[in-house]
């Protein structure tokens, strides 16, 4: 053992070159993996998030089942691929379909936009210049979208826009619930694997990260885009009975609006504005009352379902929520939630350990006491 040192000092052996040109190359080996892997980083997360927030059900469908993993995860798979993209498709088309239709009416001259109640004048804030816009609009409206051109285009863009990216996020999520159904199926050993990383990566405060990490996810599953979902549906009901047009895109901005936390406000507004006047006083009453209670459902699901077992006060797994969505989109909802939970319980752990130290410390010094007097 000595001469190999020896010779190893001999030769020049120098272990912080050794170790750096170590690290370098484990290094670059993860770069490459992450850009490979880059393509897939947002299905596969939200697979991930999929398959962590199913997994109860999957549990509960294995044991029916006679402990077929395959057989259970293929049938939640279908299941939400039918509960989840069919309404999801049918508000796309439906939504380009009645955009096709305003296009072509406009195109054939036959485009008519009722003229505002005198009450819109009204109304605080906005009143006279919505009540100007909308007569203006109702009196010729070629002449109101060529005077307003340029706020016309960029409605119409962004439309588009908003169409694009939820048809694009529409096909991202079916291959999510796929791939989603693979990780079903090899649940327990991926779980076991990720519990031996975290507890190789932060000691034995990371044996009780998978089962927090877990929690978070569904939580913010449920509170946040379950919420919404929730939300979104019950706007889509009204606003299909109530007959309001372009009821899809209405749907889709709610269902966005919701998960963002802005409310259904905005929406809701022009919606009752609409039916207030283009309908009869009893339907626009009672829209009036649904828009109402759609708008502070999420006040009252919202704090249930949360922070229900959290392994994180409530402020902190909605904090990590909403900072996760600024900083990185729909996929922050769930990956800022479940950093700041863990970070704030490693924190916790942190702090208790210490505390635990200080006290086991001042206890031995007092007993140490009487015995050095």
């Amino acid at each position: 053992m000595n001469s190999e040192l020896d010779h190893r000092k001999s030769s020049g052996y120098n272990p912080v070159i050794h170790y750096t040109l170590q690290l370098l190359a484990l290094s670059l080996l993860l770069v490459w993996c992450f850009f490979i892997l880059e393509p897939f980083i947002t299905p596969l997360v939200w697979a991930g998030v999929l398959a962590i927030t199913l997994y109860p059900a999957h549990n509960f469908l294995r044991s029916k089942m006679g402990n077929r993993n395959g057989w259970s995860a293929a049938t939640i798979t279908v299941l939400m691929l039918l509960i989840i993209i069919g309404p999801a498709f049918w508000l796309m088309f439906t939504t380009v379909d009645e955009i096709k239709e305003l296009i072509e009416t406009y195109r054939a001259g036959n485009l008519h936009i009722p003229p505002p109640a005198e009450t819109v004048k009204g109304w605080p804030l906005i009143g006279s210049k919505l009540y100007a816009l909308w007569t203006e609009a109702s009196t010729n409206i070629s002449s109101f979208i060529a005077h307003h051109q340029e706020d016309a285009k960029s409605i119409a863009l962004g439309a588009l826009g908003l169409l694009k990216n939820t048809g694009a996020g529409i096909v991202i999520f079916m291959l999510s619930i796929v791939i989603s159904g693979f990780l079903l199926t090899y649940a327990d050993a991926l779980g076991d694997f990720f519990r031996q990383l975290l507890i190789r990566i932060a000691g034995s405060v990371g044996e009780t990260m998978t089962s927090a990490a877990a929690l978070t996810v569904r939580n913010v599953a449920k509170g946040v885009l379950g919420v919404a979902v929730i939300q979104s549906i019950l706007a889509g009901v009204g606003f299909v009975l109530a007959g309001i047009p372009f009821a899809g895109l209405w749907i889709i901005i709610c269902l966005i609006l919701a998960i963002v936390q802005l409310g259904l406000l905005p929406v809701s507004a022009g919606v009752i504005i609409y039916v207030w006047s283009h309908s009869d006083t009893t339907t626009a009453t009672l829209m009036t009352i649904w828009m109402l209670f759609v708008g502070v459902v999420d006040n009252i699901l919202k704090p249930i379902l949360l922070g229900k077992g959290a392994p994180a006060p409530m402020l902190v797994v909605f904090l990590g929520a909403i900072g996760g969505f600024i900083f990185s989109g729909f996929i922050g909802l769930f990956t800022g939630a479940i950093v700041l939970s863990l970070g704030y319980k490693l924190m916790i752990e942190w702090v208790v350990q210490s505390k635990a130290t200080t006290v086991s410390e001042s206890t031995v010094e007092v007993k140490s006491k009487p015995a050095e007097e």
